[in-house]
């Protein structure tokens, strides 16, 4: 058995799709109070620094040295790793 095809409905005609328009340029909101900013020139080169000498009449100063490492975290994983084994260990003894 073969349906006959649905007829389409006559309705409105239905106007041809209005072209679309270009994309807008970009802008920037401005809010109220909103001061502009005067355009920012182009960064230079810049020139390496020269050396400096900072402070004048400390001929003999010596800078002191830096800090060592922290190893603070080193340390707390350690004990954190030997607790865990430990625990285990007392763990598997008891179970055992």
């Amino acid at each position: 058995m073969s349906h006959p095809s649905p007829q389409p409905v006559a309705g409105p005609p239905v106007p041809p799709a209005a072209p679309v328009p270009p994309p807008a340029a970009p802008t920037q909101i401005g809010f109220p109070g909103q001061v502009p900013f005067a355009p920012q020139p182009q960064y230079a080169p810049q020139q390496p620094p020269t050396r400096q000498q900072y402070a004048t009449g400390f001929p003999n100063y010596v800078s002191p040295r830096p800090s060592p490492p922290n190893r603070t975290g080193l340390v707390v994983g350690s004990v954190v790793v030997a607790v865990t084994l430990l625990f285990a260990l007392v763990g598997f003894l008891l179970v055992a």
